[in-house]
């Protein structure tokens, strides 16, 4: 046993910071696919006999009835809590958007499962001036903002700095809201996905030269590998979580950007 590996980990722990979210990178439809162990068929049933456990059950009863509980147990969702409107903010929210040049809609509020929901989506269909942002998206006013900060301030002169005539066209997204656990795994916390604080940005479409998707770059010592690089840690400027490839072995073909709150303002770029 090495204690001093458990450092970093009881240091996060006590700042009240999560570890990363991981897990299969979600699809683009708002309802996200079942989790693995609510697709996998349960294992065969012991073959059925006339011999009685200790349990007063024959054995294949039991394992039945164990695969039934685990199976109800990984449906149920824990509870979360959508994030209240204030009014002011909210305003105040929109006026920013539109100074930033986002074409935006607000859209019937969200209701999902065991808390999860926006109480004032919005709709985006451009996050900057002549940027397009597909597919539909459901976020929350504060999402929205970061992100048409990053795409402004980051993402738009990254852009200016690649060889020739180049211009941001369109930002792909895989994922925005999704009322679904952390990993989207049958256990543990809610994902920030749940409430409309999260984006899971997938590649970048330009005018003058091919699209820059997410991948694996690292060492590579491309113009590609550069722009990514640099859209990736200029997010964490705007937003609070930033993983991608590297962070995990489920973040290699996509950004996970949240605006997750912890305490002491912790920021988690990965």
């Amino acid at each position: 046993m090495r204690p001093v590996l458990l450092i970093p980990f009881l240091t996060l722990a006590l700042m009240g910071v999560d570890l990363p979210e991981t897990g299969p990178l979600p699809a683009p439809d708002p309802r996200e696919p079942a989790t693995p162990a609510e697709t996998s068929a349960p294992s065969p049933a012991p073959k059925p006999s006339d011999a009685i456990s200790t349990s007063g059950q024959k054995p294949s009863e039991s394992a039945e009835g164990a695969a039934k509980s685990s199976a109800a147990s990984a449906k149920k969702l824990p509870s979360i809590e959508a994030p209240e409107i204030d009014p002011a903010a909210l305003s105040a929210c929109q006026t920013e958007l539109r100074k930033l040049g986002v074409t935006f809609e607000r859209v019937d509020p969200v209701v999902g499962e065991n808390g999860c929901g926006i109480r004032a989506p919005f709709a985006v269909t451009e996050i900057a001036n002549g940027v397009k942002l597909r597919p539909a998206t459901q976020l929350r006013c504060a999402t929205v903002i970061a992100m048409a900060r990053w795409v402004d301030r980051i993402v738009v002169p990254a852009t200016a700095a690649l060889p020739g005539e180049v211009r941001l066209m369109r930002i792909n997204h895989a994922s925005t809201y999704v009322c679904r656990r952390r990993n989207n795994q049958p256990t543990g916390k809610m994902s920030e996905h749940s409430i409309g604080n999260a984006i899971d940005i997938v590649s970048f479409e330009f005018s003058g030269r091919d699209p820059i998707t997410i991948s694996p770059r690292d060492g590579k010592g491309t113009i590609e590998e550069a722009f990514q690089r640099a859209v990736r840690a200029g997010a964490c400027l705007d937003f609070t979580t930033v993983l991608g490839p590297g962070a995990d072995q489920s973040h290699n073909n996509h950004l996970h950007l949240d605006i997750a709150e912890r305490r002491g303002g912790y920021r988690l770029c990965q």
